[in-house]
């Protein structure tokens, strides 16, 4: 079973991997996030209440550089790393400038957002414009909700995990004094850890009061952004679809036998007889059943499976055992297509 490094590595990041960047403008707080490729974008835009969308491709974005910088040139990409370059200083840049406003629509009754960028190409004006409309009622709980959601869960067992560590550390130094050891300094000597004190001076802090006073944007700062990468990463890891993770392992497997194909015949098969032709198998098991033999008795449901990978390349035909358990299901059509070029064969 592939592990989760191996998935990471071969895991392409959506636009719901990329966290949350608090975004005020004319005093109104907003979330924001966006993912740039090489000839495309994504962005999403929240006020906590509605979510807007706007996804512009090539052709989409061409036209649009066209109709807003008529006189600059530049590739694709030069634009794109301007646009995402100016979302990401907004907020410290004061040569860029950002504009956030409402457009309704008579027809459908909702209401899109138009965010305009001001700032400065190769010492050349440059403006752009994100036109949002109404995201999917799905995007707010597959970006926001769940995320947050999962997040809390996960600050919750880390405390608990702490606070074992930190009752842990007590009864060590506990042990010290009772061998008679102290501290070198009076001042770094601390009180035992008491789990629900610690709860109630967190509850009447003052610092208590401010965050929540910021948690607008000081829930995703740094390290809320980090943990916002973590825990849609670990859903996205098990959530994956099981037929393409079964269908990765098949191919894994099946490199290993192509270079082990690619590299020769072995040197002794010249001992085991004549070439077996356009057979994958070798003489020895072509061979019928003797008509005396008493037929094979069907295997108890509570046996084993187990699966050989034969490889007629190595010398002294050597058998690549794979683990069946739980995974004969899911993988029943490619077991029959290796069964089916003779590279498998299934024993009791």
């Amino acid at each position: 079973m592939s592990s989760e490094v191996e998935w990471r590595r071969r895991w392409k990041p959506t636009l719901n991997a990329v966290p949350w960047q608090p975004l005020k403008v004319d005093g109104t707080v907003y979330l924001i996030k966006y993912k740039f490729s090489t000839d495309a974008y994504e962005i999403l835009v929240t006020d906590f209440t509605h979510f807007w969308y706007e996804e512009l491709s090539q052709n989409a974005l061409k036209k649009r550089v066209k109709k807003l910088n008529p006189g600059i040139e530049a590739p694709l990409t030069r634009i794109l790393d301007q646009i995402k370059s100016c979302l990401d200083k907004t907020q410290e840049d004061a040569k860029t400038s950002l504009k956030l406003s409402y457009k309704p629509d008579s027809e459908s009754g909702e209401c899109s957002v138009a965010m305009a960028i001001e700032s400065t190409l190769a010492g050349m004006p440059f403006t752009w414009s994100f036109l949002c409309r109404p995201a999917e009622t799905r995007m707010g709980s597959e970006h926001l909700v769940v995320p947050l959601l999962a997040m809390v869960c996960e600050l919750s067992r880390r405390q608990q995990e702490l606070t074992k560590v930190v009752q842990s550390k007590d009864r060590e130094i506990e042990d010290l004094k009772a061998q008679g050891a102290k501290p070198s300094r009076k001042h770094i000597e601390t009180p035992k850890f008491v789990e629900t004190a610690f709860e109630m001076n967190m509850m009447t802090s003052k610092d208590f009061e401010n965050h929540m006073k910021s948690c607008e944007t000081d829930a995703f700062d740094v390290r809320g952004q980090d943990l916002y990468r973590q825990v849609v990463s670990k859903r996205a890891w098990i959530n994956r679809s099981p037929t393409k993770a079964g269908a990765g392992e098949d191919e894994s497997l099946l490199d290993d036998m192509s270079s082990a194909e690619g590299a020769g015949p072995a040197k002794g098969r010249g001992s085991m007889g004549g070439s077996w032709g356009n057979s994958r198998l070798p003489p020895s098991l072509q061979q019928s059943r003797s008509p005396n033999k008493s037929p094979t008795k069907t295997p108890s449901p509570a046996k084993t499976l187990r699966c050989y990978a034969v490889q007629p390349w190595r010398e002294g035909w050597k058998r690549k055992k794979l683990s069946m358990l739980g995974r004969l299901a899911r993988r029943r059509k490619s077991l029959s297509d290796w069964m089916k070029f003779g590279l498998v064969r299934i024993s009791i």
